[in-house]
């Protein structure tokens, strides 16, 4: 059984979206300063950051912020690409799910990954 590499609050919305791409095969990077859950398919880019984030088909960052309407809490996706590496912008987003909706959130950022990986 795979044991998660998380230890913070399983309640903790960042923490539950690692342990669900993690249960998915996928390696995970969290970054609770700017509310982030990166993951990436496992291999030999994986163990080396800077090969990680090198090509933007190799990772999928989702973002937790506020619905600006209701303030209820989202994930949103970045798509990766040449300027969210060269700008210091506030990158573009899409909405994607509610913060309850970790599992399917989790299964999307699975598909993307194995679909860029086939391209």
């Amino acid at each position: 059984m795979l044991m998660s590499s998380y230890s913070g609050s399983p309640l903790h919305p960042l923490y539950a979206l690692a342990k669900e791409l993690e249960a998915r095969g996928l390696g995970v990077s969290v970054d609770t300063s700017v509310s982030v859950v990166d993951a990436f398919l496992p291999g030999p880019e994986a163990a080396d950051p800077a090969r990680r984030y090198a090509r933007t088909s190799s990772f999928q960052r989702a973002v937790l912020r506020p619905d600006p309407i209701s303030a209820h809490p989202w994930w949103w996706l970045l798509w990766p690409g040449e300027r969210f590496k060269t700008e210091s912008a506030e990158p573009e987003l899409t909405r994607l799910l509610p913060v309850e909706d970790t599992a399917d959130v989790a299964r999307r950022m699975r598909n993307i990954l194995i679909l860029d990986s086939t391209e």
